[in-house]
């Protein structure tokens, strides 16, 4: 009795350790791919000025992986349920680092079309683990060990936003834009060998064919709303900014995103018709009938969209009003980047004393409360002091870590596994379309901002009417960035530090409001987190989704027999 005790205590220690070892696999490669979509916009100068490119082309390197990662997120989470989540993800891991290879060799060989290519090759690799990892984590973790997963892994998410800027300031400084690329190969490397020797492969629904069409019309949807949200801040989101962008007289924008959720209307309509005929799909609808994944799909849309207001806004303000360089304004930023992450892991015995739907809703209320300390910060402080921001980032940063650390979790919760890559690819495509629409959206509300408080400000001095109206155009259309050089070219005036404070004071009126609407979006979240199951209710669904996948699996067993 004793001996088989013994038996049964070592294989389950073996069987807990081969699980750590497969954690650390899956935390590297998430490191990667989440660190190069928040490096890469402070190399993005550096980067410019060597291939010599204007601002459209040099938005374009950030805006490709996007485009390609978004499109490509729904296909690799149902391919990776039917051919293996494992094999998807090592062929992920290869594909991600070729195009970190060619991006870091591109400056002494093919040029920026080489530079372009290698983004092209990320995101096709990014699209292949990012959905993989969730899916894989959703089958191979439970209890305890899983909601420890899903807390560390939001954590991650979460602290990267504020740690990615910082580090890439650092290679960018010390070394030099090249490693951006470089630093992404050891981690797949590494990422690699732990997830070949630790993780079992496992699978959702098989294919029963290839569905090309529903393969076709995904990547035409969401690229072209991808698409669209991206170049609307430039190109117009009705009219063309520029004559020679007109369709029809109107920008291209409008004309995309409508082909764009034309193509999604008709995948949707396509998918919901080859589920009912029992054919090849690309995703089966009928996931969205689990309440805690579509109100969480819900959720996450909203979130994210006020989520990227802080982080759009806030480096402009460090840099163009108080001067700091980008490895500053990235020192300032990290300190939401470890609260998120120290947040992240108390999340895990948070929600074993509390439930998933407490932590979750405190981590909005505390990011919400957060952002209005900002806004009262910037309204009455002509120039806050780094620690004061520091203090509500911080706080933002720790409600950010219990948010995103369970948000995943339980969206996955009820989902079986045979949808689990399909659901994790979803949850992925919702956050980047999220984060491309709250992009536009606070750029758009942030520009109306300035609108009002610049003309305002600048008319408080003593410039003529000429200098009045080109000096608001400048800031706006460069929203803050060419706050440094005007301040430069009005050095010689006698009242110059009084109009530098004018305009540096508007432009921080602007992003003040810019601010409450994100605490207000946010808000809008927390209220509809309220509707998550409680502690008891999203245990009895767990229970429910096991069962269904153990029944399923033994059917599967007996039908191969």
């Amino acid at each position: 009795m004793t001996r088989k005790t013994g038996k049964n205590e070592q294989s389950s220690e073996a069987k807990l350790k081969s699980k750590w070892l497969s954690l650390v696999g899956l935390v590297v490669a998430i490191s990667a791919v989440i660190m190069d979509g928040t490096i890469m916009n402070v190399a993005l100068p550096s980067i410019m000025q060597v291939f010599n490119l204007n601002a459209s082309n040099g938005e374009w390197i950030v805006s490709i992986y996007s485009l390609i990662f978004c499109a490509l997120l729904v296909t690799s989470g149902r391919i990776a349920d039917a051919l293996g989540r494992k094999k998807l993800l090592i062929w992920g891991l290869v594909v991600f680092s070729l195009g970190s290879v060619l991006g870091a060799i591109a400056g002494k060989a093919g040029g920026y079309p080489m530079l372009m290519g290698a983004r092209v090759v990320q995101g096709i690799g990014g699209a292949m683990i990012l959905p993989t990892i969730f899916s894989t984590m959703n089958a191979i973790y439970t209890g305890g060990m899983r909601i420890f997963a899903f807390a560390l892994f939001g954590s991650l998410m979460s602290a990267m936003f504020g740690v990615g800027p910082w580090l890439g300031g650092l290679l960018v400084t010390y070394a030099s834009w090249q490693w951006v690329f470089w630093i992404e190969i050891p981690l797949s490397a590494v990422s690699a060998v732990f997830v070949i020797f630790t993780i079992p492969d496992t699978y959702g629904e098989k294919f029963k064919g290839l569905d090309v069409l529903g393969l076709l019309l995904s990547i035409i949807g969401f690229g072209g709303l991808v698409y669209g949200l991206i170049e609307g801040k430039s190109m117009g989101w009705w009219f063309a900014a520029k004559k020679s962008d007109s369709w029809a007289g109107l920008s291209p924008v409008p004309w995309v995103l409508f082909i764009g959720a034309l193509a999604l209307a008709g995948f949707l309509f396509w998918q919901a018709f080859r589920v009912k005929k029992n054919s090849s799909y690309i995703m089966d609808l009928r996931v969205f009938r689990i309440h805690t994944f579509s109100l969480s799909i819900a959720v996450q849309i909203v979130f994210r969209t006020g989520l990227v207001g802080i982080l759009f806004i806030l480096p402009q303000f460090l840099q163009n009003v108080l001067g700091m360089s980008a490895l500053q304004a990235g020192e300032i930023t990290c300190c939401t980047g470890f609260a998120s992450l120290v947040s992240g892991l108390l999340a895990a015995p948070l929600v074993k004393l509390t439930s998933t739907k407490a932590v979750i809703v405190w981590g909005m209320a505390i990011q919400a409360l957060s952002l209005v300390g900002l806004f009262f910060l910037f309204r009455l402080s002509p120039d806050p002091g780094p620690w004061a921001l520091r203090g509500w980032l911080i706080a933002y940063g720790f409600g950010l870590g219990l948010t995103s650390a369970q948000l995943s979790a339980i969206l996955m919760s009820g989902v079986p596994n045979k949808w689990g890559g399909q659901a994790s690819s979803i949850q992925s495509t919702a956050v980047q379309l999220a984060s491309s629409l709250g992009v536009g959206i606070i750029a758009s509300v942030f520009t109306a901002f300035l609108w009002t408080e610049i003309p305002a400000a600048v008319n408080n001095t003593s410039l003529s009417s000429v200098e009045k109206q080109s000096v608001t155009t400048s800031v706006i259309s460069t929203q803050g960035a060419s706050i440094p050089e005007l301040e430069k070219q009005m050095a010689a005036r006698p009242d110059a530090s009084k109009v530098d404070a004018h305009i540096k004071r508007g432009f921080e009126n602007g992003i003040a409001d810019t601010t409450l609407v994100s605490a207000a979006v946010l808000a809008v979240s927390f209220a509809m987190c309220l509707g998550f199951p409680g502690k008891k209710k999203l245990k009895k669904e767990r229970a429910e989704v096991r069962e269904e996948d153990e029944e399923e699996e033994e059917a599967g067993v007996t039908e191969r027999a």
